[in-house]
């Protein structure tokens, strides 16, 4: 019998949903915190709670399909609603003019849509290409065709999560030094194709009218029995099992299998707390990414952030073969063979990719300055157009000159120690102050860093307390932080700064004196207004100050970096990342082989659900620990999710101590790889 021409259509509609798919979420979460302005932790809370929505539709998706509307239809009518969610995606992307919460409301809008939409594909695209076969003559073509089926699922993935952030930062659009319009606007425009695809191949293919949903029969045979055992609680009719409660209404067959289903989703109870670990890599990852060196200088090229993410399809392409000829022959040697054991074994090195993380973030952040036990320190900025003479009887005498800052470390008598120190201008600079002359008294507190700001207010000297105390700390994510210190008469201003190698305006901070901000990473001409000030230059986790004074004809600056963090390069993601996917392959595919063949052949779809349902609530944890916000450090947030990993697939492993692996003999076996990037 010949190759079912029909499939061709389905292979091609999966790999252009696929890039859509991957394309946007690839530049997701740069979008939310570059455009949208969410913080980094908002921002990921957005990115997980999306992808949640996007595993937990399919299960309504398979209902729709199986109960009502078939596969096709299903298909066609939620990818429509996928397409227009990307639109609107896009669409926000390009309102400019509008506010900044429409623009936010526009785009979760399309985040919903899109969710919607992929549970319409995700359980039925599959499946619909089996359709396309007779069984059992065709059944070598079938396993070709999930082969064929899963290398356009990941192709797709790999060429979208290469070319999506080129199209991001590659090229410049609509006044900005990015173009997500173009970035999202591809991804589209691709899913627009797939439906046309799709639809094109309508006349070749074979469509199966719904039958019942045995996703709804195993709920209703659930709920039922669950109803008929509290009814029964008084009663002395025990059954063995409390399934068997609904023998009254489900055959033994359809109680037998569900039994089955429930002893492999009991050990599923483990498993989001894999995917919680492994998504991440779409949202903290490429976060954690920008903060490092992406400079290939042999190839004259600088990989983007999101660009890491292409990592993971390539290398699963190269581990599959690699792990199925030698690493699972060397693990069999030492006892672990079974799909349990490899699937703890993943869980662990999903831990161990995270341990990794946790370092790499701390080599970025770098080390603090640690103020001794017993002592505190001053710091005196001199923001004043003048030299400035600094005498005190707790302190020696201090020259300052212009814009220069003062750092000493003191021991106080208390806790907190205060003592008066005189401030002399000099005369020859001064001529409009009407005294040159200010006493104030400083306090100093042990352990901490205590700022002043000297200033001109109109026609005499001001100190200035910057806070209780100087808590400028590196931020848990590693963005640099900006304090601006100026004088009154130019906090009307907004200081603009402009990428070096861009001509477009990067950032706009309106001026107001000992206010915080982050900025990106990079190198700045910073201008206030339209007077250039200096070049400026932002490194990852640093901490600097800005002062601005005014002088008699310009403005003068001086820019001063208080703590300092480490540029390394995007390749120290490289080992997290090979061990997150050495993770995947014994996870993820271990897992999918062990459901398919340890379900029913009428539970298979029932156990298809569940697994996406275990990615779906793997985000949620993700979010809830983003939303609870534990650490100020965001290495030790990877370190505790290593260790909830850790304690995860020990409590999996005591688990499966009891499960007995079944032989179940299916007449036909969907290659065990064949959903991994479909997931």
């Amino acid at each position: 019998m010949a190759y079912p021409k029909s499939v061709w259509f389905i292979i091609c509609t999966e790999f252009c949903e696929r890039f859509s798919y991957y394309g946007l979420r690839t530049v997701l979460v740069l979008y939310l915190t570059s455009i949208l302005q969410y913080d980094e932790d908002e921002s990921t809370i957005i990115y997980h709670m999306a992808v949640f929505m996007a595993y937990f539709s399919p299960l309504f998706g398979a209902i729709l399909s199986d109960s009502f509307l078939g596969k096709f239809k299903t298909i066609v009518y939620l990818s429509l609603i996928y397409a227009v969610g990307n639109l609107v995606i896009t669409g926000s992307s390009l309102a400019a003019s509008f506010s900044l919460n429409n623009q936010r409301y526009l785009a979760l809008l399309g985040l919903v849509l899109i969710a919607i939409g992929t549970g319409g594909i995700k359980p039925c695209v599959s499946s619909f290409g089996g359709d396309q076969f007779d069984l059992p003559a065709q059944e070598v073509y079938l396993q070709k065709f999930f082969s064929i089926f899963y290398f356009s699922i990941n192709a797709g993935s790999l060429i979208s999560t290469s070319v999506t952030p080129e199209l991001r930062k590659g090229v410049q659009c609509f006044g900005q030094t990015s173009c997500f319009p173009l970035a999202f606007g591809v991804p589209a425009v691709l899913m627009l194709v797939a439906i046309f695809i799709f639809i094109s191949g309508k006349r070749l293919y074979k469509i199966k009218k719904p039958e019942s949903n045995v996703i709804v029969t195993s709920f209703s045979c659930i709920y039922h029995a669950i109803k008929r055992r509290l009814s029964h609680v008084s009663s002395n009719t025990k059954k063995v099992h409390w399934l068997n409660y609904a023998d009254d209404k489900f055959s033994e067959k359809e109680i037998s299998d569900i039994r089955s289903a429930l002893d492999v989703i009991y050990l599923f109870i483990p498993f989001p707390f894999f995917w919680a670990l492994f998504d991440q890599q779409g949202s903290r990852w490429t976060l954690q990414a920008t903060l490092m060196n992406g400079r290939i200088d042999f190839l004259n090229w600088t990989m983007k952030p999101d660009q890491m993410q292409v990592m993971n399809p390539l290398l699963v392409l190269l581990f599959i073969p690699f792990f199925e000829t030698a690493v699972y022959p060397i693990l069999a040697k030492i006892g672990i063979k079974k799909p349990l054991q490899k699937i703890a074994l993943g869980g662990f090195l999903a831990a161990l990719a995270f341990v990794l993380s946790a370092v790499v973030q701390t080599k970025i952040i770098g080390e603090s300055i640690q103020i001794p036990a017993g002592e505190g320190q001053l710091r005196i900025y001199n923001g004043f157009d003048c030299n400035i003479t600094i005498n005190s009887t707790n302190l020696p005498v201090h020259k300052l000159n212009s814009l220069e800052t003062l750092e000493l470390i003191y021991k106080p008598a208390s806790n907190e120690n205060s003592f008066p120190i005189v401030f002399i201008a000099d005369p020859s600079c001064s001529p409009n102050l009407s005294t040159l002359n200010l006493t104030s008294s400083v306090s100093i507190v042990e352990g901490k860093a205590t700022s002043y700001f000297l200033t001109r207010a109109k026609d005499k000297l001001e100190l200035k307390r910057i806070g209780h105390v100087d808590d400028l700390a590196k931020p848990k994510n590693g963005n640099p932080i900006l304090r601006i210190l100026n004088s009154d008469d130019l906090s009307n201003k907004t200081l603009i700064l402009k990428e070096k190698e861009s001509k477009n305006t990067a950032i706009k901070i309106n001026i107001k004196s000992l206010i915080t901000n982050t900025v990106p990473i990079g190198k700045y001409k910073a201008f206030l207004d339209n007077e250039f000030l200096s070049d400026l230059n932002f490194s990852p986790a640093s901490v600097n100050t800005l002062v601005l004074q005014r002088s008699s004809e310009h403005i003068d600056s001086n820019f001063i970096v208080l703590e300092k963090g480490n540029f390394i390069h995007i390749a120290w993601q490289l080992p997290q990342i090979i061990v997150m996917t050495a993770a995947e392959i014994m996870f993820s595919i271990t897992t999918l082989e062990f459901a398919f063949t340890q379900a029913p052949t009428s539970m298979k779809s029932l156990l298809a659900a569940v697994n996406l349902l275990t990615v779906a609530f793997g985000n949620l944890i993700v979010v809830i620990v983003s939303e609870v916000r534990f650490f100020e450090n965001q290495a030790y947030e990877y370190l505790l999710f290593a260790g909830l990993m850790v304690l995860d697939m020990i409590i999996f492993i005591l688990m499966s101590f009891t499960y007995k692996y079944k032989n179940l003999n299916d007449p036909v076996s969907i290659p065990h790889n064949e959903q991994n990037k479909q997931n």
